[in-house]
């Protein structure tokens, strides 16, 4: 962590805040969607419409962190979660609810512009090292918070843990008031601001690429804490400690593997989610669960070494709109994964798992052999560059 500047110090310090509090639920979402009443169908409907919100805003935000400074879009981001959060605590009905969740996904604008930042405060880090550690930080925040989570939960009722949650976000808003606004970057002389991206080809077809291994990931991700419920006969704290279980997996797999050339650290990632997705099929013992589990955090390696693979096609005056795009792009497979999920799942408890293990190892190949290698624009040491090429 001391390799970090002080700005992404800063940062780190209200992610970890913000995943403390986000993690008390972010592993039981869909059993209090359960309990307020949704079938699977309902459950896959709901996650897709939070994340469409989600996907409305990365654009935006991303054109706007590049307009009007990107401490700006995060602080406004942090306040909407909040307010999300406390309107979560207070539904009164499962709609009502996923109006708030819908919100509350909406604040995922702020990813662009936490990479935006984080990539442009790096100094003498590379970007992947940049944004995998705070990243992590994050998910350090979420380490035990989803344990607590479950035991809140299963003791008071689920939707405790949403005020409890509510808390941790204030907080997490008020340390990062004291984060610099960094100087904006001029287009290029001559050029409007984005006329190099939108005839980027290799931008596009790494968009593409993106969105089909990532649509083969999020298949097999969101039912996972109802399959160890439903069908390894489980309780909410058991699935609380599993949630810390991948939290821990995440901080590790990004620092550790972190600092790995982009494209053979998604590889990786791959490599990891297919082998969870094995042993849940095959198992059901809470030992192996535990395993499948941090196994599971190959998701998060995945989502930041494809954000590290923007800055590899893009220069830096463009960079924001460009991880907008990403983050469309991404939530656009959560949407689509979640929907083909609720609907497998309904069939099959079994189903939504196979089928991303499959899609998962059919797409793997595609990676190694169109995911970007050379670091034409941005950047990054020469070194690193040869290496991979």
């Amino acid at each position: 962590m001391t390799q970090l500047s002080r700005d992404n110090r800063l940062l780190t310090l209200a992610l970890v805040l913000w995943g403390a509090g986000e993690g008390l639920f972010l592993y039981i979402q869909t059993l209090y969607l359960q309990e307020l009443g949704a079938k699977p169908e309902e459950i896959g409907g709901a996650l897709a419409l939070a994340e469409l919100a989600a996907s409305l805003s990365h654009i935006p935000a991303g054109y706007l962190s590049d307009r009007l400074g990107r401490k700006q879009i995060l602080m406004a981001g942090w306040a909407v979660g909040v307010i999300a959060v406390w309107l979560m605590y207070l539904a009164p009905s499962l709609w009502v609810f996923v109006l708030a969740l819908m919100l509350y996904r909406f604040t995922g604008f702020v990813l662009a512009p936490i990479n935006a930042y984080v990539s442009e405060a790096r100094g003498a880090q590379s970007v992947q090292r940049a944004i995998t550690l705070v990243s992590a930080s994050f998910w350090a925040g979420t380490l035990f918070s989803p344990a607590v989570g479950g035991w809140v939960g299963a003791t008071y009722g689920l939707r405790t843990v949403y005020g409890i949650a509510g808390i941790f976000f204030v907080v997490s808003t008020a340390a990062l008031v004291f984060l610099r606004p960094q100087p904006l970057t001029p287009p290029t002389h001559g050029e409007a601001r984005y006329t190099a991206l939108f005839r980027n080809r290799r931008f596009a077809g790494f968009l593409l690429l993106m969105f089909v291994v990532m649509l083969a990931i999020q298949i097999g991700l969101p039912f996972g804490p109802n399959f160890v419920e439903d069908a390894r006969e489980q309780d909410v704290q058991v699935v609380g400690l599993l949630g810390s279980v991948t939290s821990m997996g995440i901080v590790l797999v990004n620092v550790v593997f972190g600092q790995r050339l982009p494209r053979r650290g998604f590889m990786l990632a791959q490599v990891l989610l297919a082998v969870s997705l094995l042993v849940l099929l095959s198992t059901t013992s809470l030992p192996a669960l535990t395993v499948v589990f941090g196994l599971r955090a190959g998701w998060s390696l995945a989502r930041n070494m494809g954000n590290a693979q923007v800055r590899r096609v893009v220069t830096t005056a463009e960079s924001g709109l460009a991880f907008g795009v990403f983050e469309t792009v991404y939530s656009a497979t959560i949407i689509l994964g979640s929907l083909i999920a609720g609907q497998l799942y309904a069939r099959s408890f079994a189903l939504p798992f196979q089928v991303s293990l499959i899609c998962i190892l059919l797409t793997l190949p595609l990676v190694w052999r169109f995911a970007p290698r050379r670091d034409e624009q941005s950047e990054e040491a020469p070194a690193v560059m040869a290496s991979e090429s």
